[in-house]
């Protein structure tokens, strides 16, 4: 009688992790977050951070717990490069962007398993106080080349010499920009603002 109650146990706690795992693959898919998030090219946003129904709050919950409401940040995430092809560390990538409008924003760089990569430089991100831009024109050096200070990040598992973000090993990455306190504009027109390309260059 002990044995069976045992195996029947390990039984419910086997299926309960089976279900919960694929609850979760199916959270995390792209295909189930149509419902309430919209689209800017590769990148994605939540325009609403309401919390009104049960699978905003459970993927909330997994991939951005202690995230901030809409009035305060808006998030922005990619999962693919500008072609549309999975980011993995198998490849390299280059974003190129420009400052956007907003008091203070951000990089952050993920792994398959929605934390930080881990490495030996222990660089997770960028934002506008630490990340280098590109060279100035020499003869005015006051007024930038594109007229607004652009940037580029390379997303790799080598070591790059500037704005590097290690990739690791990784089958899938995900890249989060965040924008605090950004310009109305940038509400009004989450799906066609623009936002930096992706490039794989490996």
């Amino acid at each position: 009688m002990l044995k069976r109650s045992i195996i029947f146990l390990i039984l419910i706690i086997a299926a309960a992790f089976i279900s919960g795992s694929f609850a979760i693959y199916n959270l995390k898919s792209k295909s189930s977050h149509h419902e309430f998030m919209v689209n800017n090219g590769t990148w994605r946003v939540n325009p609403s951070m309401d919390l009104k129904t049960p699978k905003q709050r459970a993927l909330i919950a997994i991939i951005g717990l202690f995230a901030l409401r809409e009035s305060e940040v808006v998030y922005f995430t990619a999962v693919d490069d500008s072609d549309g092809n999975p980011l993995s560390s198998t490849h390299d990538y280059i974003l190129s962007g420009s400052i956007p409008e907003a008091r203070y924003w951000s990089y952050t760089l993920y792994g398959e398993d929605d934390f930080l990569i881990p490495n030996e430089q222990k660089l997770y991100g960028y934002n506008g106080n630490t990340i280098q831009y590109m060279p100035q024109d020499s003869l005015n050096p006051e007024i930038h080349v594109s007229g607004q200070l652009s940037y580029t990040i390379e997303i790799s598992s080598e070591e790059k010499e500037r704005n590097w973000l290690p990739s690791g090993n990784n089958k899938q990455l995900a890249l989060t920009l965040r924008l605090y306190n950004p310009s109305p504009e940038v509400y009004q027109n989450l799906e066609t603002i623009p936002l930096p390309e992706i490039t794989r260059i490996k």
